[in-house]
């Protein structure tokens, strides 16, 4: 009974601390309230303070006795900051032994901090970095360093405060950018703003082919495109969409591994396309409005493919047409102002040139102010306390993230090892911009696998986009093809997040709802390299003329690689037609990357062959199941 009181104690200060954090960096989207360093080592504190004081609540045990010494220890930290922070701005690189333990300790409570948000992953990797420094002295080159004091390596790493480390552009993107759209986001989802998705994807794609699975990739995009979390969208939208799927045919694999790939794309959908375009922004000084017209047709080729999947799967599995009469139009209709509002306001005020936190806070407000109208579906206090809960301790999860993958970046820098990186990939490639890509786009998967495409992101950028700008790639092509390669090694195995959450979901072996969910995500596999070889797909035309053909050419090559991953064209697909849909596919790829046109000729020849023989089966008097169901 005691530790259920203190439990209870414990979540009640902790919706408390949420609340404040929520109100404070609402008032700092309109006002100056602090000076950077003060303003930045507030955040930090929220962030330290929300995800410790969460662990505490979800711990037991030892566990909660840890939890505990952590949020002591953060508060004495930041304190400590706050106090003297123009004293350390004054001896940076010259700090007393106070100031260096204290700097030690900001660095394991922000890894550990990482590491109860996110996982193992990405703190392993940045506490390996951060040794460099130490070791690289005894390395071989090109990865020799000459060995920095430990000292100095502290501070450039926290205490120095001379905008790198810990109090540097991550942690300043994340209070910018970030913190609030994770809030509007969890507000969203905890005030019923999402719940029209359900009927409003029925509405839309429940009369056409395959219509329970292209729900699922309606409601997936539209909640995708205000959340900007592939977990929270798989969770949100996969629970009505996956048993349905299975309700009318689908195996559980392929029902989960719609809804993946489906959810995956929401990083990639305007307006809200997620954590790592906030930072994308951010780093970049790229105008975040600018990001989303580059990403819109991106994302649309990408849902299109995924569409393409649902309707050929639904021809095989002879998914019938699914009745909307059931659906109350008006009462769908009296719901939708909780999306629509907050969705145009963002919309408007992002192309109207107000900052990022400025709309974040709008969008906050107006989706309080809408939620709060009809009295039949209006939220209760409990449901905002716990949107506002929710938002804040994984805002402040994404801010550790960021600080932590700064104290990777500070070392990139102060050791010279991101040159060194950036340098080796050229000379790996031997100059050839293809072979570059290749080695990006690998690291970029690999390290996208620890299931954070954000954090990958992060860490790839800092070596990759030098390199890839040497190459000739321009500076806003090189970090969306890294972001794209990372995001979608969500759905990627051996580590693809989506699919994981999907398949407990579905009841289905994770491995092969990974592996569908890879062939149904190809487009977003590819784009990367697309973004580079066809700029007009970013708005960015070079040789338009040229770039619309291979425009053409990606299009026809993904609804034929569609063909041969799903076994099915017009009719059931032999092995040998499946392995002519996949040569022409290859052949039509290849085409957009060397210009070959006797390559596009193949490519074409090959498509036309397997729609004779397709046409021919039907002649036949074969009955297709397609048919059986228009």
């Amino acid at each position: 009974m005691e530790n259920k009181n203190v439990i209870g104690i414990a979540e009640v200060v902790l919706a408390i601390i949420s609340i404040v954090a929520v109100v404070y960096h609402m008032i700092a989207a309109h006002t100056i309230i602090q000076e950077f360093l003060p303003l930045l080592n507030t955040h930090l504190a929220f962030c330290l303070v929300l995800v410790f004081l969460s662990g505490f609540v979800k711990a037991r045990g030892k566990g909660r006795v840890w939890c505990l010494v952590l949020l002591l220890l953060s508060l004495i930290a930041v304190s400590y900051i706050y106090l003297f922070w123009q004293e350390l701005q004054m001896r940076a690189f010259f700090n007393t032994r106070t100031d260096l333990i204290i700097g030690v300790l900001l660095i394991v409570l922000v890894i550990e901090g990482t590491r109860q948000s996110f996982g193992l992953v990405m703190p392993i990797i940045v506490s390996v970095i951060i040794l460099y420094p130490f070791i690289g002295g005894v390395l071989p080159e090109p990865f020799f360093t000459r060995s920095l004091s430990l000292p100095k390596t502290i501070a450039n790493l926290s205490v120095g405060l001379q905008g790198a480390g810990i109090y540097g552009t991550f942690l300043s993107a994340s209070i910018y950018y970030v913190f609030l759209f994770v809030i509007f986001g969890a507000l969203l989802q905890a005030t019923g703003g999402t719940a029209f998705f359900e009927s409003f994807a029925r509405l839309v794609a429940g009369r056409l082919q395959g219509g329970p699975a292209l729900m699922s990739v309606v409601s997936s995009a539209l909640a995708g495109s205000l959340t900007g979390s592939t977990i929270t969208n798989v969770a949100l939208t996969g629970s009505f969409t996956i048993p349905l799927m299975k309700s009318v045919g689908y195996e559980p694999e392929q029902a989960g591994a719609v809804e993946s790939a489906a959810s995956n794309g929401g990083g990639i959908l305007p307006p809200v396309m997620g954590v790592g375009a906030f930072l994308m922004a951010g780093m970049t000084d790229i105008p975040y409005v600018q990001i989303c017209a580059m990403a819109v047709v991106p994302a649309i080729i990408y849902y299109l493919t995924v569409g393409t999947y649902v309707y050929l799967r639904a021809g095989q599995l002879r998914i019938p047409k699914q009745t909307t009469e059931d659906i109350q139009k008006r009462e769908l209709l009296l719901e939708s102002p909780k999306f629509l509002v907050p969705f145009l306001m963002i919309v408007v005020l992002l192309i109207s040139g107000y900052t990022v936190m400025f709309t974040a806070f709008w969008a906050v407000i107006g989706s309080v102010a809408v939620s709060l109208i009809r009295k039949k579906t209006r939220p209760s206090l409990g449901q905002f306390i716990t949107g506002f809960t929710k938002g804040a301790v994984s805002g402040g999860g994404v801010g550790l993230m960021t600080a932590c993958i700064a104290l990777l970046g500070s070392t990139f820098t102060m050791t010279g090892l991101g040159v060194k990186l950036s340098y080796s990939v050229e000379v790996w490639s031997g100059g050839h911009m293809f072979l570059a890509l290749l080695i990006i786009w690998a690291v970029s998967v690999v390290v996208g696998m620890g299931g954070i495409g954000f954090a990958a992101y992060l860490v790839v950028s800092m070596f990759a986009v030098p390199a890839l700008v040497n190459l000739g790639v321009p500076f806003a092509q090189a970090h969306f093809f890294i972001y794209f390669a990372c995001l979608f090694s969500g759905v990627t195995p051996p580590v693809a997040i989506a699919a994981v959450v999907a398949s407990r979901i579905a009841g289905a072996s994770y491995l092969k709802t990974a592996i569908e969910s890879g062939k149904i995500a190809a487009a977003g596999l590819l784009l990367p390299l697309m973004m580079v070889h066809i700029p007009i797909i970013m708005l960015q035309p070079v040789e338009p003329l040229l770039e619309f053909i291979k425009l053409v050419v990606f299009l026809i090559s993904l609804l034929i690689l569609q063909v041969s991953f799903v076994g099915y064209y017009v009719m059931e697909c032999s092995l040998w037609e499946k392995i002519v849909a996949a040569t022409g596919a290859l052949m039509l790829l290849l085409f957009i990357f060397a210009v070959n046109y006797l390559l596009f000729l193949a490519g074409i020849i090959l498509f036309a062959l397997l729609s004779l023989m397709q046409w021919r089966k039907r002649r036949k008097g074969v009955k297709s199941p397609l048919a059986s169901c228009l």
